[in-house]
């Protein structure tokens, strides 16, 4: 029995997951008249470096994103949704290469294998 992405998110821990709102593809290139922030998508941390962690969205289409910390002593991030694989692939071999620092894994494989099996 495979576990559902909801009930694997909700248990996963607090620094390996967030929350992003994207809008959706008829409303992506207009306002919206009511301010509606877009629709909420999961995501789990599958790889992190030194300075950025790349998550990827729980629902199809699967999107990447990397929150980038800005700097060393500040607690400013920036995200970013990369549209580029390539970008991805760069993170993944970094975070391979970053191996274990301040505890973390650089590559979290059981979430990754997670979204893999589950499919």
């Amino acid at each position: 029995m495979s576990l559902d992405s909801a009930t694997f998110f909700l248990h996963a821990a607090s620094d390996e997951k967030t929350t992003v709102y994207v809008q959706s593809a008829q409303n992506e290139y207009d306002e919206d008249e009511e301010g509606d922030t877009g629709r909420r998508c999961d995501a789990l941390l599958i790889a992190q470096t030194y300075d950025q962690k790349l998550f990827v969205t729980l629902e199809e289409p699967r999107r990447y994103l990397t929150h980038t910390q800005m700097d060393e002593n500040s607690k400013e991030v920036e995200i970013d949704f990369l549209r580029d694989y390539e970008e991805v692939e760069e993170i993944m071999e970094e975070a391979g290469l970053a191996g274990m620092y301040n505890g973390s894994e650089g590559i979290l494989y059981h979430n990754l294998l997670f979204l893999l099996m589950n499919r």
